[in-house]
């Protein structure tokens, strides 16, 4: 029964196999970097700066607004008695009256426009346009971080599914070896050479293989899925290709310590993302404490205006010429206070790029360290293949002649089988180690 599931399960595997396309690590993270959300949303954050500049560079131009009214009233706005005196009445031939008063502003139309030219504004527009330029630039650093880290959490993905795909490589030859020992003991059995015992642990053993091999294959769809959706492809099943690195782990040549990755750590600090957005973040502290002292300065205008009615029957137009002077006196009480706290966060952001910035140092220490470490392991895995390789060999030779048990032979097995995996696993973590020290170091 379990070698018909196994078999169903291997159909089903190979079938979904050939409808997916396989996919390159390169091609991975340039499918995640194009199609990610937070990759998406930094590159529209550097839009929104974009425009955000524009409109600080708008200030620098004068103001210009215009008006318009039309009036009309129930009545007259102004009377006039013209006090005529009743003799010339006299004198106006008949049916015709003197007015006794006359009346004004019953409507009329008003319209006027003008212009401010900002001359000094405490240096507000030019600090207003710096602190854009430093937030668009802060948006182009933001979106290297979002790069970095979709990178990283592609690489991560595609050695967990390559870290997978081989175990399953490797529980599929431990299956053929049990397949072929189950039938070996089985006439070992039939013709009285060794005890049925023998033959029970080696079924208990196919039954262990084939239980991981099922955990290893829903782990394997899992992390496949994250991937997909991961580069924008959430309703397809994909594959990754294999690195020709791991095509046969017992002739495999270990790769090198990469020693012409090293940098030097204080040197690599300035070119990082994320010591390049500390030094944006200064500097925008900066510029927002001079524009804070700036709201708190006289501001100087120049304009002119024009208007123009015709509330008096004939219309009437008149232009003017104006200076204009705005001096915060009463503002200062609460001015300074804003002034010594914007000074206060700005402190800071220089305290935080010193301490942060040491920290960045830590953590390129300790990513080359992880290389290190995760080299030596994988030296190490690579020396246990051979080894288990040989030791396999012998238990299996010296079961034949009857100089070992079959628990002995089984336990060889289970060392070859976690001798590969180990090495799988490290090969995987030297090269998620090394993409971690490329970022750490601010290198491409």
């Amino acid at each position: 029964m379990k070698k018909i599931v196994s078999f169903i399960i291997g159909l089903a595997c190979c079938g979904s196999a050939v409808a997916q396309p396989s996919y390159t690590l390169e091609q991975l993270k340039q499918m995640a970097i194009e199609n990610n959300y937070n990759v998406r949303s930094a590159r529209t954050e550097i839009q929104r700066s974009k425009q955000q500049r524009s409109e600080a560079f708008t200030k620098y131009f004068p103001t210009v607004s215009a008006t318009g009214m039309a009036l009309t009233f129930n009545k007259y706005l102004i009377n006039i008695d013209l006090g005529l005196p009743q003799a010339l009445q006299a004198l106006l031939p008949a049916g015709i009256e003197l007015p006794s008063s006359v009346g004004l502003l019953k409507s009329g139309v008003f319209g006027s426009v003008s212009a401010i030219q900002p001359v000094f504004m405490g240096g507000m527009i030019i600090n207003s346009n710096r602190l854009a330029k430093v937030g668009q630039e802060a948006s182009e650093i933001k979106l290297e971080v979002s790069e970095d880290e979709v990178e990283l959490t592609t690489e991560n993905y595609y050695w967990q599914v390559v870290s997978l795909k081989e175990k399953l490589k490797t529980l599929d030859a431990v299956h053929q070896m049990l397949d072929e020992l189950e039938k070996d003991v089985a006439n070992r059995v039939r013709v009285g050479v060794t005890n049925r015992n023998d033959l029970l642990q080696v079924q208990l053993r196919k039954g262990e293989v084939e239980s991981k091999t099922l955990e290893a294959k829903n782990g394997l769809n899992t992390i496949s899925q994250l991937l997909a959706q991961h580069i924008g492809k959430a309703d397809q099943s994909i594959d990754v290709a294999l690195p020709s690195e791991l095509s046969d782990q017992s002739t495999a040549t270990v790769p090198e310590l990469p020693l012409a990755l090293h940098q030097d750590h204080q040197v690599a600090l300035t070119l990082t993302p994320q010591y390049r957005l500390l030094q944006k973040n200064v500097e925008s502290q900066r510029l927002k404490h001079k524009m804070t002292v700036g709201e708190n300065l006289p501001k100087v205008g120049v304009g002119a205006s024009y208007g123009y009615n015709n509330f008096f029957e004939r219309g009437r137009g008149n232009g003017a010429l104006f200076v204009g002077v705005n001096v915060p006196i009463t503002g200062w009480w609460g001015g300074s206070h804003a002034i010594k706290r914007q000074k206060m966060a700005y402190e800071d952001a220089k305290e935080q790029l010193v301490d942060n910035g040491q920290k960045l140092v830590i953590r390129m220490n300790k990513a080359w360290a992880a290389i290190e470490t995760s080299h030596q392991k994988l030296l190490i895995a690579h020396d246990a293949i051979a080894q288990a390789d040989e030791n396999l060999r012998l238990n299996r030779d010296y079961y034949r002649v009857g100089l070992t048990k079959m628990s002995d032979l089984l336990l060889a097995q289970e060392y070859y089988q976690s001798a590969r995996d180990r090495y799988t696993d490290a090969y995987a973590e030297f090269q998620t180690k090394i993409m971690e020290y490329r970022q750490a170091t601010g290198q491409e």
